[in-house]
């Protein structure tokens, strides 16, 4: 069976792992599925021969697989950010079981397709430390999150199973959208207006930078005191990446930011 190419636009991204042998076994779950693209957020142990060891015949995914020192850099150019959780929060993400997760994430890689000639949007699903998962910080950098429906008397998976099961779902989703006749991805276009054809959904980086614009213009005028900002721009930013903004609205934005912050300039020095 031919691979679907939008798997190829899925990144697994694995936050401070502890244990070498987890992301062998994690390049091995992913390889199975089809999935390439392993991003690793400052590993304990890496390279080392446990992860060698576990991968089992998947080493060309460790092999190619990113290393960086911190996550805002993992998911820098990514236009769709998943985090997995199990924890409830005090602030209340937008959660998906991993089938309606890997749904979201393939109509998002299809619409991306649609918007411009040879856009190739990238997604990426996070996943936290083997002992305490991800911190409400990184979950700030996630449209949603999702969180696997596991028996409640005893739900901890370790890393690898969970791994398993999203990248399952994600082949399922991606094999839904080829034809078997002719084992092409069927195409969106005819669903989209041509104003949304010529948009294209803000990264990561442009989302965040947009937000701490906010941050400062919000401190300079008084309407926050820094030492009380971190859960309004928590709820902000839920609120931001519920609104799934295009690059052309951020730069609207910014551009509002900028001219109220050149007000008060003037203001301030009449």
């Amino acid at each position: 069976m031919t691979k679907p190419q939008t798997l190829d636009q899925i990144q697994v991204v694995l936050v401070e792992p502890t244990h070498p042998g987890n992301i062998g076994a994690v390049a091995r779950s992913m390889k199975t599925m089809g999935l390439s693209r392993l991003v690793l957020v400052n590993p304990k142990k890496f390279p080392h021969y446990e992860a060698s060891k576990r991968a089992a015949g998947a080493e060309s995914v460790l092999s190619d697989a990113q290393v960086v020192p911190d996550l805002a850099g993992a998911v820098s150019d990514c236009s769709l950010v998943l985090g997995t959780s199990v924890r409830d929060r005090e602030v209340i993400w937008p959660t998906h079981e991993p089938r309606q997760a890997a749904a979201e994430v393939l109509l998002h890689l299809r619409t991306e397709a649609s918007k411009a000639a040879g856009a190739t949007g990238t997604a990426a699903i996070l996943f936290g430390r083997e002992s305490s998962g991800l911190t409400n910080e990184e979950l700030d950098l996630c449209q949603s999150q999702i969180r696997i429906p596991a028996n409640q008397e005893y739900s901890s998976l370790n890393l690898a199973s969970a791994v398993q099961i999203i990248c399952y779902e994600l082949r399922l989703a991606a094999l839904e959208t080829v034809s078997p006749m002719t084992q092409q991805p069927t195409s969106p276009e005819a669903a989209l207006s041509p104003l949304e054809r010529r948009q294209l959904s803000a990264t990561q980086a442009q989302r965040s930078g947009h937000l701490e614009h906010l941050s400062e213009m919000l401190k300079e005028l008084d309407f926050v005191k820094a030492e009380s900002s971190t859960m309004l721009m928590r709820k902000l930013t839920r609120l931001y990446n519920k609104a799934e903004l295009t690059v052309e609205e951020i730069q609207i934005l910014r551009g509002i930011l900028s001219a109220v912050q050149d007000q008060l300039s003037e203001n301030g020095q009449k």
